[in-house]
């Protein structure tokens, strides 16, 4: 029996190890499910590789210059089609992303991949869509076919250079190695005379120094999501942090190819905070490309992954989006549009108000009373820095009733109104429908429409009275229309309620005081 018990403890403690073993299994598989797509900083061991000497050919200053006067974007389309084995863009596609940005006064494009229609019609398309830079991606170093249609792309201007390999030293493990990814890199800069670089998380220059001299200039991926900073004035500072201490570490160029903040998917993520991070980072000498061009619906590996865009998927603008084009187009409430008939001699406190009509009435009636009518916009979604530059309101005409009170002598004129100071309107005049206050005369719709639409730009009167914060209202009225020896003459048009396209549209330009 005594024989056995030192047998039995080795077991005991065998078991015990085992035990212990298990449990730590089981608390790091519990620590990984918890965090989800919270954003962490990750530490690596400090790698040192051998880089050859061919891997860096700084890029020239006029180069820098050049690639500095560019308002860069990266690039990939939101919708992909099957072709050739693998997704690529269609060419109608491509120009319909780019048409939009190009409205967004992006200048420059980063692309991720060479292959197929990226690798050859796209700079084409980007070209004579007026973009002034493109760098091209290769997404793989070992590709021959993405290599070659970078080489043969070098023969546009448009095309400044290239970035070989997309995060694949960045991962748990490598894509290619060093020695691989600088053979491509001087064998394309040899090929094309163009600059070449390499693009990893901001973080891998840390733990793999050699990084710091692949490349002709410096093209990190800096996101402050993924490092636990996500309010906007936080990731200014995250990301000027991250650019200086790069630029102590090198004498090449250092350019960030990925910089933004997602719009949804975490708690604190907003279009709000994407335009106020964008607008602050822009007045800071960091050297930035906008991530990303477009939602990408298809990538699901965290929540936040489809959310990056500054369009969204279908191309509809977020608040960056409008900011960086400078404009704005609203449509017209469809449940506050309304017209107001002339009131009666005796009764000037009851005017005919219709609030439910399809139709717009603007002119005068069988019995000579007058109609006038109201659009009203929700223009809130300006900036409250926004210094309005022009404005312009389109209407669709559905016809004219008795003959049209257009001519010579009267004018289809616009008034800005601003609601009462008090909460319930007792009483609605034609001067002043619904208590409203009106501005006469801030502009005239041309009497020729185009298919139907009358267009106006309003006078800078107008400006100052736009509401930054609710809804603006416009009054339609034929001027001296009073003394028309018509029965009849007024016209109609679409309201708010009928379909969007053919709705009332107002257009406001402006620029952000105080910003570059």
């Amino acid at each position: 029996m005594q024989s056995d018990f030192p047998n039995l403890l080795r077991r005991t403690a065998n078991l015990s190890a085992i035990w212990f073993f298990l449990l730590a299994v089981i608390f790091w598989i519990l620590l990984l499910s918890v965090s989800g797509d919270e954003p962490g900083p990750t530490r690596r061991v400090v790698v040192a590789e051998a880089v050859p000497a061919s891997c860096s050919f700084p890029a020239s200053r006029g180069w820098i210059e050049k690639v500095n006067r560019i308002r860069w974007v990266a690039y990939s389309s939101p919708h992909l089609d099957s072709d050739q084995g693998f997704y690529q863009p269609t060419p109608e596609t491509i120009y319909q992303d780019l048409t939009v940005l190009r409205k967004a006064q992006f200048t420059g494009l980063i692309t991720y991949g060479s292959a197929g229609i990226m690798g050859t019609q796209f700079p084409g398309i980007a070209q004579s869509l007026g973009f002034r830079g493109i760098i091209m991606g290769i997404w793989s170093p070992t590709s021959q076919d993405e290599l070659n249609n970078a080489q043969n792309a070098a023969s546009l201007p448009i095309v400044l250079g290239y970035s070989i390999g997309n995060e694949g030293l960045s991962g748990a493990r490598d894509r290619y190695s060093i020695s691989i990814l600088c053979s491509a890199i001087a064998d394309l800069r040899s090929r094309t005379g163009r600059p070449v670089a390499t693009s990893e998380d901001v973080d891998t220059y840390d733990s793999r120094p050699g990084l710091l001299s692949v490349g002709d200039w410096l093209f990190p991926i800096a996101h402050p999501y993924w490092h636990s900073t996500k309010y906007p004035q936080d990731a200014v500072q995250w990301e000027q942090a991250q650019y200086s201490a790069l630029q102590d570490k090198t004498g090449l160029f250092v350019f960030f190819k990925e910089v933004g903040l997602p719009t949804s998917g975490a708690y604190g993520l907003s279009d709000f905070n994407q335009d106020l991070f964008y607008r602050g980072l822009a007045e800071t000498d960091v050297r930035f490309a906008y991530f990303e061009a477009f939602d990408q619906p298809s990538k699901t590996h965290a929540s936040v992954e489809p959310h990056w865009g500054i369009f969204q998927a279908d191309l509809g603008p977020k608040l960056l989006g409008w900011n960086l084009m400078g404009y704005r187009l609203f449509t017209a409430d469809p449940g506050s549009d309304f017209w107001v008939q002339e009131c009666s001699g005796r009764n000037r406190n009851q005017c005919i108000m219709d609030v439910h009509e399809t139709e717009l009435v603007v002119g005068k009636d069988l019995r000579d009373k007058q109609y006038r009518s109201i659009l009203s916009f929700n223009t809130s979604g300006l900036p409250d820095n926004a210094v309005i530059t022009s404005i312009k309101l389109k209407l669709k005409s559905t016809g004219v009733a008795g003959v049209s009170p257009l001519n010579n002598r009267h004018g289809l004129m616009v008034d800005i109104c601003t609601s009462p100071s008090y909460r319930t309107v007792r009483y609605q005049t034609i001067e002043s429908p619904n208590g409203l206050n009106c501005n006469d005369n801030v502009g005239t719709l041309d009497p020729a429409p185009n298919s139907g639409w009358y267009t106006a730009d309003l006078r800078p009167e107008a400006f100052q009275s736009l509401n930054l914060t609710g809804v603006t209202r416009f009054r339609l009225r034929i001027s001296g229309i009073e003394a028309m020896d018509s029965a009849r003459a007024y016209m109609l048009f679409d309201t708010g309620a009928t379909e969007i396209s053919n709705g009332p549209m107002l257009s406001v330009h402006y620029a952000l005081a105080g910003t570059k």
